[in-house]
């Protein structure tokens, strides 16, 4: 039987044993002694933060909070999230907002008001955008700044408790539950800040659409090309080369079916599936559908070629 008396003693001796009675090797007894005064340290630590947490005078307020308050774990941060969202209807509150007018897009701001000087800000001026916030950062307990991201542009929102319709607790609640991703409405009035950028100094900032999953992050951005391929709606908010590509994709299209269509030129559209095999002198292939049985077709040409004439003929 185990003591429950038996102590580490302070120095090895070649006839020490352990809580059991058997022999205790010196590497043992090393190993024994560090994590010992490990475990030391550990509770010296907890016992002076406690000391240091008791002797510090308590908040009288929250915080502003921004991108380095995240959850770092990505499960927690959608459980997190879906309780956010089911708080609010409990109380009655519609976390996805029926309609939002909006009167400009963030490019036709952009060139709006990109002479205007810096520090300075249209007062009578009021417009209306939305987009997705891409970062959020603060600067005190009343000042928060967002980049918001739409359209291929991106606008700096400078947000103040001073100037919003929103008094300073209910300004606090609405902006720390701003996360990356979101997609958010701003009624407010153009400007820039003291270096220049241009801005939107809001009076109303609304949640349009929350977003449940974590961004990824700003730092390393998506790269994983597995995530990237699967996942093309994640790739398109986070690479803006990926989505430049795609507008060129569309104005090619665009621009052969605009070219044809001036020539007298007639679209068809030819079916993905058929009953049976098909493809001219192609092999066909099976292939399996969810719900339906179906071969798929190898060749295009089959279906629009003239009657009576062979795929090689129409080559």
């Amino acid at each position: 039987m185990a003591s429950a008396e038996w102590v580490l003693p302070e120095k090895y001796t070649d006839d020490l044993k352990d809580e059991d009675g058997n022999p205790m090797s010196k590497s043992e007894f090393k190993k024994r002694q560090k994590a010992a005064e490990k475990a030391k340290q550990m509770a010296e630590k907890a016992v002076k933060k406690a000391a240091d947490a008791a002797a510090k005078p308590p908040s009288k307020k929250a915080a502003l909070l921004d991108d380095s308050a995240e959850e770092a774990d990505p499960a927690l941060y959608y459980e997190n999230r879906l309780k956010q969202l089911a708080a609010k209807k409990a109380k009655g509150i519609n976390p996805y907002p029926h309609k939002f007018a909006v009167d400009t897009t963030l490019p036709q701001y952009i060139v709006k008001y990109a002479s205007l000087e810096a520090g300075s800000r249209l007062d009578d001026v009021t417009v209306s955008l939305a987009g997705r916030v891409n970062t959020k950062r603060t600067s005190g307990s009343k000042l928060i700044f967002y980049d918001l991201r739409g359209e291929g542009a991106k606008l700096q929102i400078m947000a103040d408790a001073r100037v919003s319709e929103l008094d300073e607790d209910g300004f606090l609640l609405l902006h720390n539950e701003v996360k990356r991703g979101d997609i958010i409405g701003v009624v407010g009035h153009p400007g820039k800040s003291q270096k220049g950028e241009l801005s939107i100094f809001p009076v109303k900032v609304v949640v349009l659409s929350p977003c449940l999953h974590m961004p990824p992050s700003l730092h390393f951005g998506l790269k994983d090309q597995e995530t990237r391929h699967r996942q093309r709606y994640l790739d398109l908010v986070c690479n803006t080369h990926v989505r430049d590509i795609f507008k060129t994709r569309a104005r090619i299209i665009q621009y052969v079916r605009r070219f044809l269509d001036e020539r007298g030129f007639l679209e068809v559209e030819t079916p993905m599936m058929n009953m049976i095999p098909g493809g001219a002198a192609a092999k066909p292939f099976v292939t399996y559908h969810n719900d339906l049985d179906m071969q798929v077709r190898a060749c295009v040409r089959a279906w629009v070629q003239p009657p009576g004439c062979t795929a090689s003929q129409a080559s």
